[in-house]
């Protein structure tokens, strides 16, 4: 074997592996949830509450983040508004039977996280005294 043709090889191996690096990091990032660090709090929130109210019903708030989350990812503002005004209304109407009072303090935790005005997402008051 010449020293032109072990070059040659090694360069093709290095290539090669080169590109299967960049293939497989491309694949991960590709698998990389979207960025909503607001959603992020909001979706901790809900889990500090499922573990206070184990009783109440919270999986439905998380999937409508879920929803938010993948349309943050694809820049569908419309989607964000509408889930998070359905996410705020749900609050206001303690749907699926969660507690009352979780359901206001998420909904004014929620408020103080997300941003309304960015995304002109409908937020109404919530319910007291209930």
């Amino acid at each position: 074997m010449t020293r032109t043709t072990l070059f040659t090889k090694s360069s093709i191996v290095a290539f090669v592996v080169s590109c299967a690096s960049v293939l497989l990091t491309g694949g991960v990032l590709a698998l990389t949830p979207p960025q909503c660090t607001w959603c992020d709090t909001i979706s901790d929130a809900l889990i500090f509450y499922q573990d206070n109210y184990p009783t109440s019903n919270f999986e439905p708030y998380q999937d409508t983040l879920i929803v938010v989350r993948r349309a943050m990812g694809s820049d569908d503002q419309q989607t964000v508004t509408s889930e998070m005004s359905k996410f705020f209304q749900m609050l206001r109407n303690r749907s699926y039977g969660i507690n009352g009072a979780a359901a206001d303090e998420l909904h004014n935790f929620a408020l103080m996280v997300t941003p309304i005005q960015e995304y002109g997402i409908s937020a109404p008051p919530p319910v007291t005294g209930q």
